[in-house]
């Protein structure tokens, strides 16, 4: 009997309560970081910025850019051919030129007495180095990271 009359004032209660509710409405934010937010994801505004620097940080920063163009920076890349034949340090270059073109990597043949190597790629750390030497592994077995100085294009 308890039970019955508890759930009929659940029933006769739970309606009335949830007339009783207001939905509470926030405020509009005014700080800065929402407005942009908000008008990036509208679409309602084209971005522009002007950079106001010292013309000097400029001049700093291009001697920078210049000289690591030309002297290289630490960097690594991925050795697929090491030895004395240049036939064959050639035709793994051809080989991985027709296999992996899609990449985008450079590759190149370098000779430094008494041996040629074949170097694919050239990148800023290891790890990138390293993901693209699981996709090379397939093909050719020996490759392996080799540090190197790098040039900045």
């Amino acid at each position: 009997m308890k039970l019955s009359k508890f759930i009929l004032l659940i029933i006769l209660i739970l309606p009335i309560s949830t007339f009783a509710q207001n939905e509470i409405v926030s405020p509009p934010v005014t700080d800065s970081a929402n407005l942009i937010i908000n008008r990036l994801e509208s679409g309602s505004s084209e971005g522009k910025v002007k950079v106001i620097q010292d013309p000097r940080l400029t001049n700093i920063l291009r001697k920078h850019f210049e000289f690591n163009k030309t002297s290289g920076v630490p960097g690594w890349r991925i050795l697929i051919y090491k030895g004395r034949e240049m036939s064959r340090a050639n035709q793994l270059k051809a080989e991985y030129e027709e296999a992996y073109s899609q990449l985008g990597l450079n590759v190149n043949v370098e000779y430094n007495e008494p041996d040629f190597s074949t170097l694919v790629g050239a990148f800023r750390t290891k790890e990138d180095a390293y993901r693209y030497k699981q996709l090379l592994i397939a093909r050719f077995l020996t490759a392996y990271l080799v540090p190197a100085k790098i040039t900045l294009d």
